[in-house]
């Protein structure tokens, strides 16, 4: 069966969908974060030295070579293609920014309350152990970020006219791990949503039923 290559980068140029997942992690917090613009300049370069070993264990991985019509037909669409990708990774460094910015707020909110109700004499080893697991989550989605945005700093800076077999293992290694950040962006909305909300729901009504009042105020922070 004839296998049909796809030059589009629709599926790396969406990176704002990544984001959408986290956006009950921001109502977290009281600080609105800003995106930063960030110049060209400042935008990570790729390591020449590492380049071609990336991919080479890429081409590796996808395992099938290009057919002769399908290498035909990157080499005349793919250079179009790759002058897309400045942009996309000046719109990642900008985003890094302000996820860590919410990321940051969110633990340091919940860390801060974690301290308040220590001195209040309540049992937060729950909630200390709930906020471990969201800063190991908040991790693994940063680590995953560099992956992706070295995927598509290399991507952008390889040859793909000399070498389309790595433009396209280079292609679907930028879509994988962008699957990889969406997926931890929607496991942090959701440990938020489903673990950390009720807990603190639970907790605050406890509070309010041996001290209403002072409570009431604790509970508008």
């Amino acid at each position: 069966m004839k296998r049909i290559i796809t030059i589009g980068l629709s599926s790396v140029l969406i990176l704002p969908v990544i984001f959408v997942a986290i956006a009950t992690a921001e109502d977290s917090t009281s600080t609105q974060p800003t995106t930063t613009e960030t110049s060209e300049s400042e935008l990570p370069k790729p390591d020449d030295s590492r380049l071609l070993e990336r991919l080479e264990k890429r081409k590796t991985a996808l395992k099938t070579r290009l057919t002769n019509l399908e290498s035909a037909h990157i080499k005349s669409k793919c250079v179009a293609s790759q002058g897309r990708v400045s942009s996309v990774r000046g719109r990642i460094k900008g985003i890094e920014t302000s996820r860590t910015n919410v990321h940051r707020n969110i633990i340091g909110h919940l860390s801060e309350l974690s301290t308040k109700l220590k001195n209040k004499g309540v049992d937060t080893t729950t909630l200390d152990a709930d906020i471990a697991v969201l800063q190991a989550k908040i991790e693994t989605f940063n680590a995953d970020l560099v992956i992706y945005k070295q995927d598509v700093t290399d991507l952008e800076a390889l040859d793909c006219k000399a070498d389309p077999d790595a433009f396209q293992a280079s292609l679907l290694a930028s879509r994988t791990a962008l699957e990889k950040v969406k997926q931890d962006a929607t496991d942090i909305r959701s440990y938020i949503k489903d673990t950390i909300k009720p807990l603190l729901q639970t907790i605050r009504a406890e509070l309010e039923t041996q001290q209403p009042e002072e409570t009431t105020t604790e509970g508008g922070q």
